[in-house]
């Protein structure tokens, strides 16, 4: 691994740790825990960019650190964020690696699946409250990915270049 790789990765991974630790105070539908998912515009960009394995350990790394600093430490919103991620990472890596869909309908399964390993999760720790917020969760997936992978997209037109090894 070239050392700007590794430089733009802990750079990825930073912004997305930030990125993460912000939205948490940015209630999107006030009463609910919706948030849009700009963390996982960077999981996007590194898969896209990079590899599976890239995009596994920055997305981890952003989930495991933000958990760590914020507010809420390692209870009962991590593990829903954690299953929730896990899931995300997950398909968004498998339907990258099949090279069958564009970036942003990699987004909205991503997304998709975000929301469905939250209520799994959610299941096990608050029980049946989860089932009335279900069906509301995964409907605000669509636009919700939709929406960061356009921006993910937007990103990438613009850097290209950035990511392209020169030899001197």
């Amino acid at each position: 691994m070239s050392i700007k790789k590794l430089v733009l990765l802990a750079i990825f991974t930073a912004i997305a740790v930030v990125v993460n630790i912000l939205e948490m105070y940015i209630p999107i539908i006030p009463g609910t825990a919706f948030k849009i998912g700009f963390a996982n515009i960077i999981t996007l960009i590194v898969v896209f960019v990079y590899s599976p394995k890239e995009a596994i350990i920055v997305g981890l790394m952003r989930i495991f650190v933000a958990g760590l600093l914020g507010p809420s430490g390692f209870g009962p919103t991590f593990m829903l964020s954690l299953t929730g991620g896990v899931f995300s990472i997950l398909t968004i890596v498998i339907f990258r690696m099949l090279d069958k869909f564009s970036l942003i309908g990699v987004s909205v399964l991503g997304s998709i699946m975000h929301v469905f390993g939250q209520i799994l999760a959610a299941r096990f720790i608050f029980a049946e409250v989860v089932t009335f917020y279900a069906p509301i969760m995964l409907f605000l997936s669509i636009p919700a990915g939709i929406f960061t992978g356009i921006l993910a997209n937007k990103f990438l037109a613009i850097s290209k270049e950035w990511f392209v090894e020169k030899k001197y």
